[in-house]
């Protein structure tokens, strides 16, 4: 039938144009116009059912009114070679009876005529837009000037969408920033701790050793007491070489040795 004869007017006319990327739901809008006075029942159907969801798939228009369908193309493969070039849809009409009537069985039970109108389905990759573009521009000048304008898209295109992976990822980043900030603080404020507790270790070790040299020349001075006896000495304590020093020579090691341990405790925590 042609388009002059039609009792509906479809937009678009012709095909369903479907940009990508094709990872989440894409949906296009087509219109349905009765042009006739009368009630119009329509049937939307399609060679894919299940890569396709479609509503409403029927119903009826009033006369000189209109509807609007939603098509939406689920999430699929846009390398696959079988998905592309292969969908499409048909639109089928016809008067609406007078009195009640089963819109679902009207279809096969009607003796009036009914009409169809078949849609093809593009599917455009964004790498396919621009080309596509760019290809149908001398097209329609040259359609232009034989016939009507041609119809707008209807489809929005796919504004760009930031991947969760990559916000996730960087959220993850500033995290173990903020954790190394917070465990460098600590290990600043426990290493000023630890040598506040060796400042003062090593001053009461010197004070002890001064004590225990006083001690001892004060017993060297009194070796004997009034009675003429010798004081009974204590029995000289073994002691190696340089033991002296051990406090004074080792609390820096182990001051550097504790250092070292929260640093390689805070670079695990960081990349481990």
């Amino acid at each position: 039938m042609s388009k002059a004869e039609a009792i509906l007017k479809i937009e678009p006319e012709n095909e369903l144009r479907f940009r990508g990327p094709f990872k989440e739901p894409v949906s296009v809008v087509m219109k349905l116009s009765n042009n006739v006075e009368k009630k119009v029942c329509f049937k939307v159907k399609t060679t894919a059912p299940k890569r396709y969801c479609v509503k409403p798939t029927t119903g009826v228009i009033d006369p000189k009114g209109a509807v609007t369908i939603l098509v939406t193309l689920q999430p699929f493969d846009p390398n696959d070679p079988n998905e592309k070039g292969k969908h499409k849809f048909q639109v089928l009409s016809v008067l609406a009876p007078e009195g009640d009537f089963n819109i679902e069985t009207l279809w096969k039970e009607t003796s009036l005529e009914i009409n169809d109108w078949k849609l093809k389905c593009v599917l455009e990759t964004p790498d396919e837009v621009g080309t596509a573009a760019a290809a149908a521009a001398p097209a329609v000048a040259v359609t232009n000037s034989a016939s009507a304008p041609a119809i707008p898209a209807t489809a929005p295109v796919a504004a760009p969408v930031v991947k969760p992976e990559d916000k996730t990822s960087k959220d993850a980043s500033m995290q173990k920033v903020s954790n190394l900030e917070v465990e460098l603080r600590k290990a600043s404020e426990e290493i000023n701790r630890l040598r506040e507790e060796l400042s003062s270790a090593t001053r009461e070790n010197i004070q002890l050793k001064e004590e225990g040299l006083r001690l001892r020349r004060s017993n060297v001075s009194s070796g004997t007491d009034s009675s003429g006896f010798k004081a009974e000495q204590p029995p000289p304590m073994y002691r190696q070489p340089g033991q002296d020093s051990v406090a004074t020579v080792s609390s820096p090691n182990v001051l550097y040795i504790v250092v070292a341990l929260l640093l390689g405790i805070i670079i695990a925590k960081l990349f481990f």
